[in-house]
């Protein structure tokens, strides 16, 4: 069987299993396969089987750029060190240069500030990571997270009534505290992408809870050592002022790109 073939094959399972956009709330036809991580999250796009949603085209194509810029981030650390990843990490800075003018300039921090801060040159470098673009970009793959966790884990789309409530941290928000550290007491242990023998817990893992007879379900995805993304998914809105406690953005169904717009 053709290589083009057997995935046609594969993304019509996929559709089949799941034939519902997972990010529109249920009423929207399903037309294209979503990984959540993308293939290009992994060394050699080497990305074991699973994960995979189905995704109307407005979602999955309006969020490429999204899982383009998570990729950069989540890659950045640990520098790969071989020939390959440094000409796939060129490939991705090369394409986000391309596709999202002036992310790289944003996310820049002169050498002599990195010096001052006592960061060598040999470690990879260091990145702002607060800028509006590179901001947007990923609070939209962090959303991502939360409502693709939510459908693995129920195998149920978040209803128009639900939404995500999610957060990155970067590996410096973690070494300066930010990261809530008591995350960990309320998850179950983490699991990963696995196909036979091959797994790709270095690279990604997740974790989860499920509450309230699966109305409420907090999630972890943590990204190598370079980030990780805490989502919480409700099937009511109104159940995140009495459990999260937080003022962040709900991302309801149907809303994903307003987070890339605004």
């Amino acid at each position: 069987m053709g290589e083009s073939k057997q995935k046609r094959r594969k993304h019509a399972a996929v559709l089949d299993g799941c034939p519902w956009c997972i990010y529109c709330g249920g009423d929207v036809r399903a037309t294209t396969v979503d990984h959540v991580p993308p293939i290009i999250m992994f060394a050699q796009r080497r990305r074991p089987k699973g994960l995979e949603f189905g995704s109307c085209e407005p979602c999955n194509g309006g969020t490429k750029h999204a899982d383009l810029v998570a990729a950069m981030v989540g890659r950045s650390m640990p520098n790969s060190g071989t020939k390959a990843g440094g000409e796939e990490m060129e490939s991705i800075f090369s394409a986000i240069n391309n596709n999202i003018p002036g992310l790289l300039q944003e996310m820049h921090i002169p050498r002599e500030v990195q010096s001052a801060a006592g960061w060598r040159e040999e470690n990879g470098g260091l990145l702002r990571t607060d800028g509006r673009l590179v901001s947007s970009h990923m609070q939209t793959f962090a959303f991502k997270i939360g409502f693709s966790l939510y459908y693995e884990l129920t195998k149920k789309v978040l209803p128009k009534t639900g939404g995500v409530v999610a957060r990155w941290f970067s590996n410096v928000d973690r070494l300066t505290g930010a990261f809530p550290q008591d995350v960990f007491e309320h998850l179950l242990p983490p699991n990963t992408l696995r196909q036979g023998q091959f797994e790709v817990s270095d690279q990604f893992a997740y974790q989860w809870r499920l509450a309230e007879e699966e109305r409420m379900a907090m999630f972890l995805a943590t990204f190598s050592q370079s980030f990780a993304v805490i989502a919480f998914a409700a099937t009511d809105r109104g159940l995140f002022d009495t459990e999260t406690k937080h003022p962040f953005k709900i991302c309801a169904p149907g809303e994903l790109m307003s987070v890339l717009r605004g």
